[in-house]
């Protein structure tokens, strides 16, 4: 089995962990960068609508923190949220450092679309990065699929993963920062990329550590729905002249009472409306309609996408309804983005703490720059205590043979009857989406639960007769891993908070529950804790 050594291993290619190695070799470490697929693209930080939320000549810190902890309805880890508002200038210029290119816009900045007006905002923000990776020190390894983390003596000692060719390989290193992603590409209705599967939340479990929150999951309302086409974000701004209305022809926003235009509701009522069209689009068709738009703003961004495809867009209101867009929960870290295992770092949608039970619009790409230059400074220091005190956990040798013989086990090829891994894999998106959506409730949890244990005995019996298949077994626990917890608290939690609905309990309930859920695996199931928050102190 081939084996490599690193100071620092950083899992997961997008901005946050791009950004986590940028910031590692800067002092003077250099970091292998890994990523399932190419490095940077096929995340969702190049699906990106390029804007950021952080500090400028209009929209102070005080107005930054307060939004924040209102999206979050009270269940914001303070500590995180301050150290995400205090560093979100110099995360815009650090960015600026590796040619990103950012323009101020109303509460923070927004990359600069004037080079090339038919690209994507995340598309340039990632080709900008790629071109500052290129000239660095950074190994980049593309196409390695990490399937564990080692563990020696409570001390993270490296990861096991295989190469998409089916190799093994063993990375010792010294710190490990997991920079993963989400895990919106679980459900059926999803704005990600196929590939954001929960990964990191999974290795994370396995490894002992806790998640937190992750009943908290976000829904864009704005999503096409039109058979055949992909389930592409109807990113902002919208004209003014943009309309949203059911097939009755009701206009939605007026029926709902939403006086602030769509631009302004977006950020600061995305769970209201996702909540509201999902009740809609179940009872019958919801339309966006763009025909009374004139010519020349279809010459610009956003609309400027919408008239290469060969749908009429212009000419006639197109089916729309919500979609997964973003997890709030994630793995525990502390301020400085330290995991409870020692050695381990996360950074970006992968953990926990900054929204709380909603995130506000333009905080998920501040959040990945902070806490990447947060993780990779951590890192760096931990692996500087590491050197010295020179010593090895366990023997090299000793640690190999027993990682091999792990390889040899999940190659080994077995004969049987079995369902095939894709169809499963589309049987459990549409469980999360009917059960785990943005309305939930205690019958149609349990039933949730009840098929989930089904499927369960069917992956269990999936024996991969080729590599492809190997993975997607794995991407299979993973995506049933992640779902039975979220099933599990989302039966505990009885109320609704921001993001997260129950229509057996529709209301927010400070009384019973202002806590945080904490996730553990335990002898392979999630049990749920719940940890009360002070009330004091939440604005300070």
């Amino acid at each position: 089995m081939e084996e490599i050594s690193t100071d620092l291993l950083v899992i997961g290619s997008g901005l946050a962990g791009i950004v986590s190695a940028l910031e590692a070799e800067s002092m003077g470490i250099k970091p292998l960068l890994v990523g399932k697929f190419s490095i940077g693209f096929g995340t969702n930080s190049s699906l990106a609508n390029g804007a950021f939320s952080a500090e400028n000549s209009r929209f102070s810190k005080q107005d930054h923190l307060t939004a924040t902890l209102e999206s979050g309805k009270g269940l914001n880890h303070l500590p995180l949220v301050k150290i995400l508002v205090e560093k979100g200038s110099e995360a815009i210029e650090k960015l600026r450092r590796y040619g990103v290119p950012l323009v101020e816009r109303g509460v923070g900045y927004t990359v600069d679309r004037k080079r090339d007006e038919f690209q994507l905002p995340g598309v340039i923000l990632i080709r900008s990065l790629l071109n500052r990776l290129r000239k660095s020190s950074i190994q980049l390894f593309p196409g390695l699929t990490i399937f564990d983390l080692v563990i020696e003596e409570d001390e993270v000692q490296g990861a096991f993963g295989f190469y998409k060719d089916g190799r093994p390989l063993l990375v010792r290193s010294k710190a490990i920062i997991l920079a993963t992603g989400g895990g919106g590409g679980i459900y059926r209705r999803n704005d990600n990329q196929k590939s954001i599967l929960g990964d990191g939340y999974a290795i994370a479990l396995r490894a002992g550590l806790p998640l937190l929150d992750m009943e908290f999951v976000q829904f864009y309302p704005f999503v096409l729905a039109e058979p055949r086409l992909s389930t592409f974000i109807l990113y902002p701004p919208y004209p003014e002249e943009a309309r949203l209305f059911n097939e009755k022809g009701e206009d939605l926003l007026e029926k709902l009472e939403i006086k602030e235009d769509l631009n302004q509701a977006i950020i600061t009522q995305r769970d209201r409306l996702a909540v509201s069209l999902y009740e809609a689009s179940e009872s019958g068709d919801v339309f966006f309609d763009l025909t009374r738009v004139g010519d020349e703003k279809w010459k610009y961004y956003p609309l400027n996408f919408l008239i290469k495809s060969k749908f009429p867009f212009r000419e006639r209101p197109f089916l729309i309804s919500p979609a997964v867009h973003f997890f709030m929960g994630g793995v525990e870290v502390d301020e400085k983005c330290r995991t409870e295992l020692l050695g381990l770092f996360a950074s970006g949608e992968t953990i926990w703490g900054v929204h709380g039970a909603n995130r506000l619009g333009g905080n998920a790409l501040t959040e990945c720059v902070v806490t990447g230059i947060v993780a990779g400074q951590s890192a760096v220091e931990y692996v500087h205590i590491k050197e010295s005190q020179r010593t090895l956990s366990v023997d090299p040798e000793i640690l190999n043979r027993r990682w091999e013989k792990r390889a040899k086990a999940y190659l080994k090829k077995r004969k049987g009857v079995f369902d095939h891994p894709k169809d499963l894999m589309v049987e459990l998106k549409d469980l999360a989406w009917k059960y785990l959506g943005p309305i939930r409730d205690e019958d149609s949890l349990h039933r949730g639960m009840a098929q989930l244990t089904s499927l369960e005995k069917r992956i269990e019996r999936v024996y991969p007769e080729s590599l492809k298949e190997l993975f997607k077994k794995r991407e299979l626990e993973n995506g049933l891993l992640l779902i039975k917890a979220m099933l599990k608290g989302s039966l505990l939690r009885k109320e609704s908070r921001g993001s997260f609905f129950r229509k057996d309990f529709a209301e927010q309930d400070d009384e019973n529950w202002l806590k945080n859920t904490c996730y553990r695996l335990e002898k392979g199931e999630p049990q749920i804790t719940h940890r009360l928050i002070e009330r004091s102190g939440r604005d300070n």
